[in-house]
């Protein structure tokens, strides 16, 4: 495992899209909880650091598809659209107040 920091602690809010070794990586608080996923929705590659989260899922703005933060999962396809992929997730881990990201 090669682990690389991402962001402090205290800046993640919400959904926030970061590059982490010169990876696009998307950084979710949810109500303490931190996850790393890819920040594209697999529908149309929209950035899911425009979208928000709701029920603790991710939620794409431009079709309403929504996504376990957890592994990556689809909780519901966009409207109409049929099956889609889930997103990738990175093992995270907090360490001196920093959010660091395993990344392939």
């Amino acid at each position: 495992m090669v682990w690389y920091p991402a962001i402090e602690q205290r800046k993640a809010q919400g959904l926030l899209k970061v590059k982490v070794a010169g990876t696009e990586v998307l950084i979710v608080n949810d109500d303490g909880h931190i996850y790393a996923t890819s920040p594209y929705c697999t529908h149309e590659q929209f950035d899911l650091s425009d979208g928000f989260l709701d029920d603790h899922k991710i939620v794409c703005t431009n079709h309403f598809a929504s996504f376990d933060p957890k592994d990556g999962s689809v909780v519901s396809p966009p409207e109409g659209a049929g099956e889609i992929s889930p997103i990738k997730t990175y093992p995270v881990r907090i360490e001196n107040g920093m959010i660091l990201v395993d990344l392939p």
